[in-house]
């Protein structure tokens, strides 16, 4: 598992370094409130995340409101940014069910991290729609007053369907609705987990 992780980690550094070195010196001559050249996305918003399992005859939920982040970098083949990037899920106040019978945690948080690869695709490059796949690798982790056990690994999945406003000849601001989902194990136990988010978006594009 380390050693695809570290693959994985390795793949998406490359694909940002080659996006970043293809379309640096394209970016210099970009066009205004034109979605072209290199690709900065930072997010940030608000979610839920919720994490399943069965095992020893039990159901277990772990779910919670997440305050979700995002950073991408890339650069534009075509009509397609294509890049590498991070984005996370932390909920700090989860609460757990077992067997349909609900309860807080005190003192433990989640938190939901993915590298990966994604596209993002802009219909009319110089209008606001875009939709944006992600792929990677994930781990879900829990912590109880900053002690963090075994995490959860597994392949992250995500779709994202935005619009973005022009704020500067680069720079955009826009709101997107992201949706991940990631069937993640640890010691043979399967943890179905989703994270719905809102995001606001900072492109530089």
């Amino acid at each position: 598992m380390k050693q695809s992780t570290t693959s994985l980690i390795r793949s998406c550094v490359f694909v940002s370094a080659l996006c970043g070195a293809t379309f640096t010196a394209k970016s210099a001559m970009a066009l205004p409130h034109t979605h072209d050249g290199f690709y900065l996305q930072l997010d940030a918003g608000l979610g839920y995340l919720s994490s399943s399992a069965s095992f020893a005859g039990q159901s277990q939920k772990l779910s919670g409101v997440t305050f979700p982040t995002a950073i991408l970098l890339g650069g534009t083949v075509g009509p397609v940014v294509i890049g590498g990037g991070l984005i996370s899920d932390y909920a700090p106040s989860p609460s757990a069910s077992v067997n349909g019978v609900s309860g807080t945690l005190s003192g433990v948080s989640m938190y939901l991290f993915s590298m990966g690869v994604f596209a993002d695709i802009y219909p009319n490059p110089s209008g606001g729609l875009h939709f944006q796949p992600f792929l990677g690798f994930g781990s879900l982790q829990l912590s109880y007053h900053g002690y963090t056990g075994n995490s959860a690994t597994g392949i992250v999945i995500a779709g994202g369907v935005g619009y973005d406003w022009w704020v500067a000849d680069e720079w955009s601001i826009g709101v997107m609705g992201r949706m991940a989902y990631a069937p993640l194990s640890v010691s043979g136990i399967g943890y179905s987990t989703i994270a719905p988010a809102l995001l606001a978006t900072f492109t530089y594009h």
